[in-house]
């Protein structure tokens, strides 16, 4: 029998890494309206937080996977067996359907945090084509013109840029 700490400490831990995926998914949130703006000093500041948050699952990760090894343990099977559906078989109706629901949260969260770090990338990527694209047109030589001289023969003018740098 799996000691009930054991199966209360993962509840523990399972529902604060749900509360920080929850809030990787607001910032992530945040991070699309300060893509769209441009916010370059906010963006940043965005993604400072997201790595904190970040550096707390790390250690919520490490103490889930140090209860499933303790229950593992007790139950006989390795670690990477015990999935949610396992884990669930094995304890109490009431734990079982905690952890469950737990499971669904989790899962729905982290979809929605995919899906909108997809569309996050999608806008960067489209931010960078842009500037490479501006870049390209403010880089690109004008077509030479031809003057005319003082005595009056034709003489061709070189290419220039619009920023008119010598190479």
């Amino acid at each position: 029998m799996i000691d009930a700490v054991w199966v209360d400490n993962l509840i523990r831990v399972l529902e604060c890494e749900s509360r920080l995926y929850d809030q990787i998914l607001e910032e992530a949130e945040k991070k699309t309206d300060v893509i769209v703006k441009g916010d370059i000093s906010s963006l940043q500041e965005t993604t400072l937080r997201e790595q904190k948050i970040i550096n707390e699952l790390e250690k919520l990760n490490n103490a889930r996977e140090q209860i499933v090894a303790q229950i593992a343990r007790k139950t006989g099977k390795k670690p990477e067996e015990l999935t949610v559906s396992v884990l669930a078989e094995l304890f109490p109706g009431d734990k079982a359907n905690k952890l469950k629901s737990i499971r669904d949260n989790l899962m729905e969260t982290i979809g929605k945090l995919k899906a909108r770090n997809d569309a996050n990338q999608k806008l960067i990527q489209n931010a960078i084509e842009y500037i490479n694209f501006s870049l390209n047109l403010i880089m690109q030589p004008v077509p030479q013109t031809t003057q005319y001289g003082s005595k009056g023969p034709e003489k061709q003018i070189g290419s220039r840029t619009v920023l008119d740098i010598k190479y």
